[in-house]
């Protein structure tokens, strides 16, 4: 991955908050904002993909829509996670984030929670 240096101005509270989430991730500011600004850029390119869309085709009729949300209620997509699964998650990209930034990956020791087995 090519990086950019960049300079950036942030509000004083938005950075102490980053740094905190940067730490409990263990990982280093600067991919913690990148990993942050990707988020927010999917978001964004997947919004404007959608009104492209509806602009060509017009929008959803309906029925279609109701089966859709029928069909995101019955997978529970959209639904909030369980707060143990998102910091479960959460330890999981700080994880492989870790793994991104060292040459051999296999000295990067995985969260302790991962090496605990259900059936032990």
């Amino acid at each position: 991955m090519t990086a950019e240096k960049l300079s950036v101005s942030l509000e004083s509270e938005t950075v102490a908050r980053a740094r905190r989430a940067a730490e409990r991730d263990g990982i280093p500011l600067s991919r913690w904002l990148d990993r942050a600004a990707r988020k927010v850029a999917d978001l964004e390119e997947g919004r404007a993909a959608l009104e492209e869309h509806f602009a060509e085709h017009g929008e959803p009729r309906p029925e279609a829509m109701a089966r859709a949300r029928a069909e995101m209620d019955r997978t529970g997509v959209g639904r909030p996670a369980p707060p143990e699964d998102l910091r479960a998650n959460d330890a999981a990209l700080a994880y492989l984030d870790r793994l991104a930034e060292v040459d051999r990956p296999e000295f990067v020791e995985p969260p302790e929670s991962w090496m605990k087995r259900d059936d032990t």
